[in-house]
């Protein structure tokens, strides 16, 4: 194997900590990955890791030697992109992150028919709901749901993620229907680890009150919160994209309608010292109008307490490109 691929080897088999890890992200065999490491150190003369049946990690030479690999790795591959970025035709293989729950409804479908459109780019997703570095993480683009994207980098809005307080029916016939924030304590609440206020509600409007919560439960994951909310755990805070379906066939209610919670934005969000590859711009201008439609077209047939439906969503996207308006799009 040539010295490069060996290097980049090396280093994600530092990263991941282990063989069978780092033999996964790669798309390699673990025999594969091993022997080709034995093979670096070897010709470099000196042992690079310490083994053990489930854990690897660098020696002293071994670290010295992953910082130079490290800067290496970051310039060839900030050169492939920016070579790329000159293409006109799509192409090439592109990570994206996404948030769980958000990728599989919504950035898989659109994925699917751009795919079929643009045979020469393959796609990987990596969903999780960290800020998690783009460069360190070698990913092209990440999708994310965040009340203001970190500064350094270039970002396309694509729309708003409404927040609605939800229960399913059997807890609301057990337990009844909150009609005031001071109401929430009496009842019975699920958390999300992955919001800022995982632990307290603070309402906006039509006033601000703030409530703290004392779950019942603690979930880290849309899907599993969901889930929980579904199964009359409790009353939960939930992106409206996440529920629409569950609001339409009636398995969740939203209470309080009135009162709400911060929104966040969905941005396309894109490293700063790249140049944006054709695959990349393509593919955020294929998913801005399908995105804008599907939430759009999100069922808004839940029913509050007072039996009015509830409000849709307010989806902004400017149509303009990251890399004609980068210092213009906050």
């Amino acid at each position: 194997m040539a010295l490069f691929d060996a290097i980049e080897i090396f280093a994600r088999v530092v990263e991941a900590g282990n063989i069978t890890r780092a033999a996964e992200q790669l798309g390699l065999s673990k025999s594969r990955v091993s022997e080709c490491v034995i093979a670096l150190e070897k010709r470099l003369g000196v042992r690079l890791l310490d083994r053990t049946t489930r854990h690897v990690s660098p020696t002293e030479a071994g670290v010295i030697f992953y910082q130079r690999c490290t800067r290496a790795l970051e310039e060839a591959h900030a050169g492939v992109t920016e070579v790329m970025a000159y293409q006109e035709t799509p192409v090439g293989h592109m990570r994206i992150g996404a948030p769980e729950a958000f990728a599989d409804r919504f950035i898989i479908p659109a994925l699917g028919s751009f795919l079929a459109e643009n045979p020469q780019v393959t796609a990987e997703i990596v969903e999780d709901m960290r800020m998690v570095n783009l460069v360190e993480q070698r990913l092209d683009l990440s999708i994310r749901i965040v009340r203001e994207p970190e500064p350094a980098t270039i970002v396309r809005k694509l729309g708003m993620s409404e927040i609605l307080v939800c229960a399913a029916p059997d807890y609301i016939a057990r337990h009844g229907v909150p009609q005031h924030p001071v109401d929430i304590p009496d009842h019975k609440c699920i958390g999300f680890a992955a919001l800022y206020w995982a632990r307290e509600w603070p309402f906006l409007s039509p006033q601000k009150h703030t409530v703290s919560l004392s779950p019942v439960m603690i979930c880290n994951s849309t899907a599993s919160l969901r889930a929980a909310v579904v199964s009359g755990i409790g009353l939960a805070a939930l992106p409206r994209w996440a529920v629409a379906t569950e609001l339409n066939e009636g398995a969740l209610i939203r209470v309080m309608r009135d009162w709400t919670l911060p929104e966040s934005g969905i941005y396309a969000v894109y490293p700063s010292n790249r140049l944006v590859t054709a695959k990349v711009r393509r593919f955020v201008d294929h998913l801005a109008p399908i995105l804008r439609q599907s939430l759009s077209d999100m069922p808004d047939m839940d029913v509050a307490q007072d039996g009015c439906p509830a409000d849709g969503v307010n989806v902004i996207s400017d149509g303009s490109r990251p890399d004609e308006q980068a210092a213009s799009l906050r």
